[in-house]
Formats: C-alpha cells, structure tokens, sequence
C-alpha cells in the first residue's frame, strides 16, 4: 500500500486486520515499526464505532488521534480542551475566525486565573494577619 497518508494507510489496514500487531502494521502500510505502535496504542481504546466518524463537517475521525484523545489524556480543562478542538480543525474557510475565538478564550482564562490568583493572594494575608493577631 503506498497510496494515503501514514494514517489513511494504518487506519485502511487496521479495518481489514483489526488483531494485527504493530509490526504486521509496518510491513504492510510502510510505515516505521515506531509509528505503527504509537498508532495501535492511541487506537486501542478508539475500536468503538464512535471514533469512526464525526458530527458535522471537521474531519477529526480521519486522524490517528482526535481531540477527546488528547483532552482525556492530559486531563484538560474546557478552556485548554476548546483551543486544542479549533488548533486541530480543518477549516481553511474559518482558519483565522478560529484563531479569533482562541485569542477570546486564552483571554477569558488569563481572566480565571488572574481572579483565583487574586482571591489566593487575599486569603494569604489574612491569614497572616489572623496568626498575628
């Protein structure tokens, strides 16, 4: 198989031999045994039918790895979850709205942050102020 990406040629060769092994993979997509590993070991939680397609018009599905992937594994919080969902959209037409909407949400957060930063910093001196007294 020399047609596809790396990925269309393992995920092609994975819906035909499901229990082949990381090397099997290599020989047969031309792929390097290390990225057929990595391959099967992102998939090997992703057998269920959900991974296989998506909802609306991203192409998330087509991708060794999906977002959720990644938000699970790093255990992310909604905002960091949201900017890596739009860094890993293909969107040509909304390429910059996209980079607009994650300069909002890296605002919003810097915004949390700076408030829990605050609240921390206060309660801090009160209990300075409590031992003191």
């Amino acid at each position: 198989m020399t047609y596809g990406t790396q990925n269309e040629r393992m995920r092609d060769f994975m819906e035909m031999y499901p229990s082949a092994t990381p090397e099997e993979l290599s020989m047969n997509t031309d792929v390097p045994v290390k990225v057929a590993r990595e391959y099967k070991t992102a998939h090997q939680s992703s057998t269920h039918p959900v991974h296989s397609y998506n909802v609306g018009e991203s192409n998330y599905s087509t991708h060794a790895i999906q977002p959720w992937h990644i938000w699970l594994e790093y255990n992310l919080n909604p905002w960091d979850a949201d900017i890596v969902k739009r860094v890993l959209r293909d969107k040509p037409d909304e390429n910059r709205l996209d980079y607009e909407k994650i300069k909002h949400i890296c605002d919003e957060r810097i915004r949390q942050i700076d408030e829990e930063t605050k609240y921390v910093g206060m309660a801090r001196k009160e209990g300075a102020y409590s031992k003191a007294s």
